[in-house]
């Protein structure tokens, strides 16, 4: 079979060792930046040029698929490679060859919708951020009529379904599957001076996850040693008492969220509403901040800076909080240090623990962090208890002084 090559791609080594490797099912386990998204769409253009036929790749949300699609259209016409479209359709994501070939990039959020059959080749990108069943019940069954083949590529989450498939690869007895782990290092193109700079800079367990593409027997989650946490429980004020509160402003869907912790770091007070008026939210907020005399720490970002000011006309001691990508990220950092130390103290609440179980990290392309709750969930406990936290252990610096 003839290579295709995709435009300004000269595969090193180990990328053609994937290439080239007959296993039908193959897996590569990847550090950051290492290659992976050109070296999977290669291998998929391989087949859509040589074997013709129906091809998908397949990414966690339908913004990840449009992004690797866009991407290749463009450096196809860079190239002149585009004289090899019969045609391309932008609304469908679809690019169908001269030779007779289509690959469809789609979106694996909702598995439901990915019903299809005769597929030759499908490549499932960032697939440890995928469900399981967009493996076992939608690829799988739809490249056995075609005895079609399937590329994993991720980087681990875990010791996950893809984690599982994996070490199947490693079983020499399991032909028709074979797998590998490659650490961003091995990329030359990545200086090692930024290879260094993320192991100071990262929690180790983020950096053995995303750089070494190591499997951790957890994920490699934001808050780690919350059981040991928790076991605060709510109390009255306490005259003579010290406290500092958190308040994340609802937007949209979100809620608002009001946390209070005493001196010691325990939180004695969470309240969580939406669907309120700002008048209702304010005296709600206003009296239960001067009940317990705390400074309260704000989001003053955008929406809530009328609101922030709202709240010191009524006499509260109370400061804003700027969010940047960086600001938040100093700011989650602190709380989950405080976890990590067992320094806080926190309501066995359901919901504030779900929030902070799947709360997770996005490394970003220039490589540094960004902290979110995963698409469609909520964050407000999680922001509100940071907030908290970052006033007790920051009321002496220049950001709070003037509490």
């Amino acid at each position: 079979m003839p290579e295709i090559r995709v435009v300004g791609f000269a595969p090193r080594p180990d990328q053609l060792e994937v290439l080239r490797h007959p296993a039908r099912f193959k897996a590569m386990n990847c550090g950051r930046r290492w290659g992976k998204t050109i070296t999977e769409s290669n291998w998929l253009s391989e087949g859509a040029i040589n074997d013709g036929g129906e091809n998908w790749w397949l990414s966690p949300i339908y913004a990840q698929a449009k992004a690797v699609f866009r991407d290749k259209i463009s450096a196809a016409k860079r190239g002149g490679a585009d004289a090899i479209f019969s045609d391309v359709s932008i609304s469908e994501l679809r690019i169908a060859y001269k030779s007779g070939g289509v690959e469809h990039y789609k979106s694996a959020d909702n598995p439901d919708t990915l019903r299809g059959a005769g597929l030759r080749r499908v490549v499932l990108d960032e697939a440890a951020r995928m469900k399981r069943d967009v493996w076992e019940e939608v690829v799988r069954p739809a490249v056995s009529d075609t005895h079609g083949s399937v590329l994993f590529g991720s980087t681990p989450k875990g010791k996950n379904w893809f984690y599982e498939l994996w070490t199947r690869g490693q079983d020499p007895l399991q032909a028709e599957f074979r797998s590998w782990q490659f650490p961003t290092s091995d990329n030359p193109l990545i200086r090692p001076e930024d290879i260094q700079h993320a192991r100071e800079s990262l929690p180790a367990d983020v950096f053995a996850q995303e750089y070494l593409a190591e499997f951790l027997d957890n994920s490699a989650g934001v808050f780690r040693n919350i059981a040991a946490c928790l076991g605060a429980k709510p109390q009255e004020p306490i005259a003579g008492g010290s406290y500092v509160a958190g308040l994340d402003l609802a937007r949209l869907t979100d809620f608002t969220v009001l946390t209070i912790l005493n001196a010691a770091g325990q939180q004695v007070f969470l309240d969580r509403f939406n669907l309120l008026d700002w008048a209702v939210q304010k005296a709600r907020i206003i009296a239960t901040i001067r009940k317990y005399g705390a400074l309260l720490l704000v989001d003053s970002s955008g929406v809530g800076d009328p609101i922030f000011e709202d709240l010191r006309r009524a006499g509260l001691a109370v400061t804003g909080y700027k969010f940047t990508n960086e600001s938040k990220g100093q700011l989650i950092e602190a709380l989950m240090l405080a976890f990590e130390k067992s320094e806080i103290k926190i309501l066995d609440d359901p919901t504030q623990r779900n929030e902070l179980d799947i709360y997770e990290y996005t490394m970003n392309r220039s490589g540094t962090v960004s902290y979110n709750a995963p698409e469609g969930y909520h964050d407000d406990c999680v922001i509100a208890l940071a907030l908290a936290w970052w006033a007790l252990r920051h009321t002496a610096s220049p950001r709070l002084r003037s509490l």
